[in-house]
């Protein structure tokens, strides 16, 4: 039975946004807001500067700062009931993380993972299956509580995990952190992720468009046309850009 009188959810999406000298990630984060505002209808808080301890980030041509090591804080810091935890560079452009919302999971990770030629990001966990922290949908539950947790236990000790599970690469990531987590939290057992694929533009950006509901993704040396749907962007010095603006300007104004 319904309880008509039960206060109702809150709802809203958090993206944390620390800037670094090669990127303005609250820049990138603004134009991220204006996008689901727009495609979802929530609110979004930004968090910036949780933690100032850098790590590094290969990029294009050189490794840069970058600070990601703040993000097991979004349980304790989102003022929502349920949350969808976001990267600044996932643009939102359909609503299906709605629908999970509207089931009775704890929680759940972007699990699959694919750029437009349909190449799949390699594991870097060899003894579990990867996921991707780009996209995290939970509720105040004490399963996703633990699974937050532990993601900061993992974080704290991450060069015994590293041996533990395996991993190739020396650098703290978060991604690497929650399949840690989730695998814990589940009994080892394998799980059901956001049951879609995201799709992510691996290689540096000339243009964004929508056409006919279709996303036109230009590359350097290439284009590809996709059903419009979300899309991980890697390229930050596209989402820095005047014409990453314009593009979400026009996007805002599609009825």
């Amino acid at each position: 039975m319904n309880n008509s009188n039960a206060p109702a959810k809150s709802r809203g999406v958090v993206l944390f946004a620390h800037n670094t000298p090669t990127v303005n990630y609250e820049r990138i984060a603004e134009q991220a807001s204006r996008l689901i505002t727009y495609t979802l209808n929530l609110p979004t808080t930004i968090i910036t500067a949780v933690d100032d301890t850098s790590n590094v980030r290969i990029g294009y041509a050189n490794a840069t700062p970058w600070y990601n090591m703040g993000r097991y804080r979004a349980y304790d810091l989102s003022p929502y009931d349920e949350t969808i935890l976001l990267d600044s560079d996932y643009l939102i452009l359909d609503n299906n993380l709605l629908k999970i919302l509207d089931t009775t999971i704890d929680y759940a990770i972007m699990d699959k993972n694919q750029s437009p030629t349909g190449t799949v990001d390699t594991p870097a966990i060899l003894s579990i299956p990867m996921v991707w922290a780009t996209a995290v949908i939970f509720k105040k539950t004490s399963k996703a509580k633990l699974l937050f947790d532990l993601v900061a236990r993992i974080q704290r000790n991450y060069g015994y995990y590293k041996r533990l599970y395996h991993l190739k690469s020396n650098n703290f990531r978060n991604d690497y952190a929650f399949a840690i987590a989730d695998n814990i939290v589940n009994g080892y057992q394998p799980r059901q992720g956001i049951p879609w694929t995201m799709l992510t533009a691996d290689k540096p950006i000339k243009k964004l468009e929508i056409k006919n509901n279709n996303i036109i993704l230009r590359e350097e040396k290439s284009a590809h046309v996709i059903p419009r749907q979300s899309i991980h962007i890697i390229d930050k010095d596209y989402l820095q850009s005047d014409e990453y603006v314009e593009f979400v300007d026009t996007v805002c104004q599609i009825k």
